[in-house]
């Protein structure tokens, strides 16, 4: 699933500026939602832009931030996968960048890295109860400014990524794609569940209804 379609979001996000801001429009959306209805609250923000209903609270915020400063941030990160540095150090600095986005926290940072580079994960609540892993872990407080804050900040980023890679970026998406599939049976499998990361991007989601 993951080498079917996690590398054709991979290779979308990484072609322009607009695509990359789409992908992490989605990643936003998805906070607290079904992931069912992403496509179609995707395609609702690029109809209506600012005005879309489902850009509301931190999700207004972070898409006027995205939308501000979505060809330095693609830039950065491209940069950063250009660069000769092992896969943690790249993981490490697409973070910081991303976390800079509002209301994106770790969990949803690390499913940008996912998404558009391959790296990291999303350990969110269904990975969380499957892996067994200690809540606390995930916290991040982008308040922290003082260089003891900053130092705990970067901790956690570490220790983040170390956890997603020692499961695997590929085996993360798999079994979360897997988990979900039997959650509804509006899913036909989790190949399906994998299928729709890439063709809401692509405006194409009519498999999603069953």
């Amino acid at each position: 699933m993951y080498k079917n379609h996690a590398v054709k979001c991979q290779a979308y996000a990484q072609r322009n500026a607009d695509n990359f801001a789409e992908v992490v429009m989605m990643v936003s959306l998805s906070i607290q939602q079904n992931w069912l209805g992403v496509g179609d609250q995707l395609q609702d923000v690029r109809l209506h832009k600012y005005d879309s209903k489902f850009l509301w609270g931190m999700k207004a915020t972070a898409y006027k931030y995205i939308m501000t400063h979505k060809y330095k941030i693609y830039a950065m990160m491209k940069a950063v996968m250009c660069s000769n540095h092992n896969d943690a150090d790249k993981a490490k600095s697409l973070m910081k960048v991303f976390l800079r986005i509002e209301g994106l926290g770790l969990v949803k940072a690390g499913f940008v890295c996912q998404l558009t580079c391959g790296l990291v994960g999303c350990m969110d609540v269904h990975n969380i109860k499957a892996y067994k892993i200690d809540e606390k872990i995930l916290t991040y407080n982008k308040k922290l400014k003082t260089e003891k804050g900053i130092k705990a900040n970067e901790k956690k980023i570490e220790n983040y990524i170390k956890l997603c890679h020692d499961y695997g970026t590929e085996e993360l998406w798999n079994a979360w794609c897997e988990s979900l599939a039997l959650k509804s049976d509006r899913w036909v499998d989790g190949f399906h569940v994998s299928e729709v990361h890439y063709t809401y991007l692509t405006n194409n989601n009519r498999r999603v209804v069953c």
